[in-house]
């Protein structure tokens, strides 16, 4: 073939031959080729029916969901769903079980204990007996777990009053023993009825901890020197006492006898704490833990009995107006299914979080 400038064309079909189906490469017949490519499947099949079934075998053994195998796990964060309405300057909140009794102490006028229902209607109030006083300023509550009385503290008498579960005020809570004179703050229940709360009385050095048997009688107190004002507090599954030590920036984890056995710090990392209020745990071993000047809730995994030095999980929540966001957020509380309830202080409303 010849161009049209004369030159001749080098395109030949001979020159690039096809390549032929069953020709050798680089000396070895193809035949031999896919037989070892078939054992090389095969291969990875067995290892791979072998992984499933030693991943069965754990799952059987734990009952446990596979995404739990160490390396294999996802922090799991939980996601905003609605929010409550009807309170000035919420500071607290405490929850039933089952999530149907939500109980929200407000620190401005009419300073009030809110109770509402699982969908966020509210169904009653909780007043104090006029004998108590006229000024009330209702700070933290919490719910023995024996009788469903509501315990709230009061930031203006330096008391607790007792409500039933119907709301009726029932009496001031009057501590048994040596306590001396006290000023609590946060309150929380261990499962046998057991109450513990914060006491911020004096000066800083002097503030603490204080455990009461189920009767009332003052049993010890725990954390001083080296509380300053201390602020929410929960029992967790080993009957572990976290505290937020709000002052000092950081969540103190101690043993049942009051020893230290873990510190989350003060600091700017993702785990670190700025000003803690709120603390909660939930069925999974998980801690919530208020950062009000961050505007969010830090989430941890309690890790043994013994050695508790929460495990950071994640972060959810900032600082804004709109859902799932926060204006300098303070009280927490779990239910059993799996809610978690934020008094968000500076946009009047408690959020509900769920998983």
């Amino acid at each position: 073939m010849t161009s049209s400038d004369g030159t001749s064309a080098a395109v030949s079909e001979a020159a690039t031959p096809p390549a032929v189906v069953g020709a050798v490469v680089a000396g070895e017949p193809v035949s031999t080729k896919m037989s070892t490519k078939r054992k090389r499947q095969l291969t990875a099949l067995g290892v791979a029916l072998l992984i499933l079934a030693l991943l069965f075998a754990w799952y059987l053994m734990n009952r446990k969901p596979l995404s739990e195998l160490p390396g294999l796990g996802v922090a799991k964060v939980p996601h905003y769903e609605y929010s409550i309405y009807g309170t000035s300057n919420p500071i607290a909140v405490a929850v039933s079980p089952t999530g149907d009794r939500i109980y929200v102490t407000e620190e401005n006028a009419p300073r009030l204990v809110h109770v509402y229902d699982h969908s966020g209607k509210q169904v009653g109030t909780l007043t104090p007996s006029k004998s108590t006083g006229p000024t009330h300023i209702p700070g933290y509550v919490a719910i023995n777990p024996t009788n469903q009385d509501v315990y709230v503290s009061d930031n203006s008498t330096n008391q607790i009053y007792i409500y039933n579960a119907k709301g009726t005020y029932l009496r001031t809570f009057a501590p048994k023993g040596k306590l001396g004179t006290w000023r609590p703050l946060g309150v929380a229940f261990g499962p046998d009825g057991s109450l513990y709360a914060t006491d911020i009385q004096g000066s800083g050095k002097a503030h603490r901890v204080v455990v009461f048997s189920p009767n009332g009688t003052f049993v010890r107190s725990i954390g001083a020197p080296g509380l300053s004002f201390p602020n929410g507090i929960t029992i967790d599954q080993h009957g572990n006492i976290n505290v937020a030590d709000s002052n000092n920036g950081r969540l103190l984890v101690f043993n049942p006898a009051g020893k230290i056995i873990g510190l989350v710090g003060h600091g700017l990392g993702s785990g670190d704490l700025g000003l803690p209020r709120g603390v909660a745990v939930d069925g999974a071993g998980r801690i919530y833990v208020v950062d009000s000047s961050d505007h969010m809730v830090r989430v941890y995994n309690d890790a043994s009995s013994t050695v508790s030095t929460p495990t950071f999980i994640a972060s959810f929540g900032n600082e804004g107006q709109i859902d799932g966001t926060f204006e300098y957020p303070n009280g927490v509380a779990t239910d059993t299914r799996a809610h978690i309830y934020v008094t968000d202080q500076g946009n009047n409303r408690v959020q509900v979080w769920g998983y």
